[in-house]
């Protein structure tokens, strides 16, 4: 695959698009369609955002195998052109392999995978589980996953391997926090492969040669991430530093406090919704909505931030 290209559409802010549910826990495919039509019509679009579906913040591991190809697809038909990449990490090769193929057929950029977890990999699991990836599909651009917090830690010659697979072309990077890695990979897989920030250096990410980074902000408030993005885009660094500090610093601050108390992503992202009067939604066991004082505290800092209609 072209790299030059891949850069240019895996580019701006990645938004982990929710699986909304309905009160009987299915599927709520017409919330999930809205709210990526939400973001889509706010400047979320291919050289300006990408949308992620199915991955964690769409609560994957609580979803059967049909509940998430039905999800991508609602996902990539409600997306306008903008960029999917479709979710395809499991424990298990074979469901790995079956999202892959299925991601290609509805017609998506690409997948992001990791190595499989549970059973913490080698160096040689995860490079045969890319390799089978690889040789499964036709076309599909690949994202690597560095899931260091669930037993395995890429390293810089792992990833340079796994890079050699003609359709590895873009990496979603973080590393342990305290260490030097994170730089390291930005400079030595940059020019590369499409590196997707996923530790919260934004700025740094975009300085080095990165193409964007995760937000799950930008699922209530696309506006600001696409400002963010602008200035990153043109080198406005300090100014686009202080847009993340003021208002994605406070919202992390709170997700944090969060998955102390209940497991998953989307909790707060669903209450955020709802206190801006979108579709939200439950949560399924083992996770939990958040409660009246949470919400409370929620809404103070959607205000405080400067979050529109809340």
């Amino acid at each position: 695959m072209n790299v030059t290209e891949v850069k240019h559409t895996l580019r701006g802010p990645m938004i982990p698009v929710i699986t909304n549910l309905n009160r009987d826990l299915t599927i709520d495919h017409a919330a999930i369609r809205s709210n990526v039509e939400y973001v889509v019509e706010r400047g979320i679009s291919k050289g300006q955002g990408v949308l992620l579906a199915g991955g964690a913040g769409g609560d994957f591991p609580m979803l059967t195998l049909d509940e998430r190809k039905a999800v991508a697809r609602t996902i990539y038909e409600a997306s306008n052109g903008t960029p999917v990449l479709v979710g395809a990490q499991d424990t298990n090769l074979d469901v790995m392999i079956e999202m892959a193929r299925y991601a290609e057929d509805i017609g998506a950029y690409g997948i992001q995978s990791s190595p499989t977890y549970y059973y913490a990999s080698s160096d040689e699991d995860c490079l045969r589980v890319f390799q089978a990836l690889h040789e499964a599909t036709r076309r599909i651009a690949i994202m690597a996953y560095n899931t260091h917090w669930e037993g395995y830690n890429m390293s810089l010659d792992q990833i340079g391997r796994l890079c050699e697979l003609e359709r590895v072309v873009s990496l979603k990077w973080s590393a342990e926090s305290g260490s030097t890695l994170y730089l390291r990979g930005l400079a030595k897989f940059a020019d590369r492969l499409a590196v997707v920030d996923n530790q919260g250096l934004h700025v740094m990410n975009r300085m080095m040669g990165g193409t964007g980074y995760i937000t799950h902000l930008a699922t209530v408030w696309p506006e600001h991430d696409t400002a963010v993005w602008q200035l990153l885009e043109t080198g406005q660094y300090e100014v686009a530093q202080q847009k993340i500090s003021a208002a994605n610093w406070p919202w992390s601050d709170f997700r944090g406090k969060m998955w102390q108390r209940t497991a998953a992503e989307s909790p707060v992202v669903k209450a955020a919704l709802e206190l801006c009067g979108r579709p939200g939604g439950p949560s399924r066991l083992p996770t939990r909505s958040l409660n009246g004082e949470e919400r409370a505290e929620l809404h103070e800092i959607l205000k405080v931030i400067g979050v529109p209609n809340v």
